[in-house]
């Protein structure tokens, strides 16, 4: 395992982990959830170990204000998400010329969308818990601090992790990004999509609408399992696995 430190055009840099088999024929890129880190409450390793056997890299990252990369997270937007990634996908592809494949949890499914629709060097899409209806899913989590930060005040949230603040920006930032217009653009490229039918954040009928505008995907809705698969981690690995070696690492075989 290495530990990076990648910089971004503006100088701030983001933390890295890269899980690197000898000779890689594909690499995974992993973009975590909203408060999220790259080493997914340390489920990030045992899982790497599984993709590295079957000849993936793996480059687990923290999104800027997130984990132990640069920045603040009251700043954060899908916007300069999807700038995060295009950097770390750029530095993937400079070492290793390789296909490109792209897994979002959650928040970090809908930035794999954003940034990945329209990179012809990603060959597929892996969505764990995303969220497509980004205002409709946000405004049910967030309540009334929802217009707050419509209406351009900045708001303090309380979660299991402490207390933190979000500018109106994150919000505000939704109307640049239009998701059905990334969902046609990924439509003819593999997608697989995982998700709780018990989630607790985000609604499985994101996982459905976005199945039906795609002419490529494999959805799995899981029983049982919540917004963070707690109890069902390596069903959903076992999944994303399977589908990756009928997907990709079985043709011409």
């Amino acid at each position: 395992m290495e530990n990076l430190r990648i910089r971004k055009y503006d100088g701030q840099e983001l933390a890295a982990l890269a899980f690197i088999p000898v000779e890689p024929s594909m690499v995974l890129l992993v973009a975590h959830g909203f408060r999220g880190a790259k080493e997914n409450g340390g489920k990030i390793y045992s899982f790497a170990s599984r993709l590295q056997e079957l000849g993936i890299a793996v480059y687990a990252f923290d999104f800027i204000g997130s984990g132990a990369s640069d920045g603040s997270f009251a700043d954060i937007t899908l916007s300069r998400q999807a700038d995060d990634l295009a950097v770390v996908m750029d530095y993937a592809y400079k070492r290793h010329q390789l296909p490109l494949l792209l897994l979002g949890r959650s928040f970090g499914g809908s930035t794999v969308m954003a940034r990945g629709s329209t990179d012809q060097r990603v060959a597929g899409f892996i969505l764990w818990s995303t969220p497509v209806m980004l205002k409709d899913c946000f405004a049910r989590i967030m309540g009334s601090d929802f217009n707050k930060l419509k209406k351009g005040k900045s708001v303090r949230f309380q979660d299991e992790a402490g207390e933190f603040a979000l500018n109106p920006g994150f919000v505000q930032d939704f109307d640049l990004h239009d998701m059905e217009h990334y969902l046609a653009a990924i439509a003819s490229r593999p997608v697989l999509l995982v998700h709780g039918k018990e989630d607790e954040a985000v609604d499985f009928a994101n996982a459905e609408y976005a199945a039906r505008q795609l002419t490529n995907a494999r959805l799995y809705l899981v029983d049982q399992a919540d917004h963070r698969f707690t109890w069902l981690t390596k069903e959903r690995e076992d999944i994303t696995i399977n589908w990756l070696r009928e997907t990709f690492l079985t043709r011409g075989r």
